[in-house]
């Protein structure tokens, strides 16, 4: 009799074992502009192809990838920017760049799914066969519609939901505080030691548009994500001027000769305190990171005085 219990027991357990495993291996297929994938329903290993975006939104949906690219110093540990201040990071392994994967590395952790960008569209067949690639629209589309489609791959709908939720009621209360947004100026800028971009970290860009302010000329007819010299900063003069920093990589020193030249001191954002520089180690291009921005907009322009520019 106790044979047979004992025996019934494994036989139990064996079951059991053999249905996670049935599970673990259950498969579905996700589809998005970049073709139709087959991915596990519920992925045991993930890898991030970019950590600033990827890697730190499925950390706020509370996915731990097993490797994710990052910024790695010599003989330094490596940084996940956006999450190593804010996630314990300890067990995800390094595996290189973002714009060079160290592909044996990945292969080495055996995921069940990578996920990438759109600019990896050119390693999408060797990566995929390690593993599934995903690649999602982060640059093409805004940090809405590509967290989306990231919470529906990696089964975190309601999470998404609920950070949506709030964003949108920071819009609100934004609306409600300033009824003409339309006139104030906004420029978004990323200051480098020879020159400045125009780029707005953190979703900074989503929360401008969706608050509804207004954007200079020389703004709406420049390129984004392209080298300007010093010379040209006046042109994107604005009531404010956004800019910021990675703490991680030391960027405010090696741009303060920059923010000292008198092109920009004489900026009216600058000489009305009204130049915003945040830290972007905290706010990643996530959900969480645009929340973050959409808070910051509301106290600095919707809860405080300012100057406008003569128009």
């Amino acid at each position: 009799m106790l044979r047979l219990r004992a025996f019934s027991l494994a036989s139990c357990a064996l079951l059991g074992l053999i249905s996670l495993q049935v599970a673990a291996a259950e498969t579905r297929v996700f589809e998005n502009r970049f073709g139709r994938v087959e991915v596990p329903v519920a992925p045991r290993c993930v890898v991030s192809l970019h950590d600033l975006s990827l890697t730190t939104q499925l950390l706020e949906f509370g996915v731990k990838p097993c490797g994710s690219v990052g910024r790695k110093k010599l003989f330094s540990d490596a940084l996940f920017r956006g999450a190593q201040q804010r996630f314990d990071v300890s067990g995800i392994s390094y595996v290189g760049s973002h714009q060079s994967p160290d592909l044996e590395a990945i292969a080495a952790l055996k995921p069940d799914l990578i996920v990438g960008l759109s600019y990896h569209e050119d390693l999408k067949e060797r990566l995929g066969k390690i593993a599934p690639v995903v690649l999602l629209s982060a640059r093409e589309t805004d940090i809405k519609t590509y967290a989306k489609e990231l919470a529906d791959l990696v089964g975190k709908q309601q999470r998404y939901q609920e950070m949506l939720k709030e964003y949108q009621w920071v819009v609100g209360e934004f609306a409600k505080r300033v009824k003409e947004p339309g006139r104030i100026t906004v420029t978004t800028l990323e200051v480098y030691p020879d020159g400045f971009q125009l780029i707005g970290r953190s979703g900074m860009d989503d929360v401008i548009a969706d608050f509804g302010l207004g954007r200079v000329a020389a703004f709406k007819e420049a390129r984004q994500n392209v080298p300007y010299s010093l010379e040209r900063i006046g042109d994107f003069d604005s009531d404010f001027i956004i800019d910021t920093y990675e703490e991680m990589l030391d960027s405010e020193v090696s741009t303060e000769a920059f923010r000292r030249s008198p092109q920009w001191q004489n900026l009216f954002a600058v000489k009305n305190h009204q130049f915003l520089y945040f830290n972007r180690s905290r706010f990643a291009d996530t959900m969480q990171g645009m929340i973050g921005s959409a808070y910051l907009l509301l106290s600095h322009i919707g809860e405080r005085a300012y100057n406008l520019q003569q128009k």
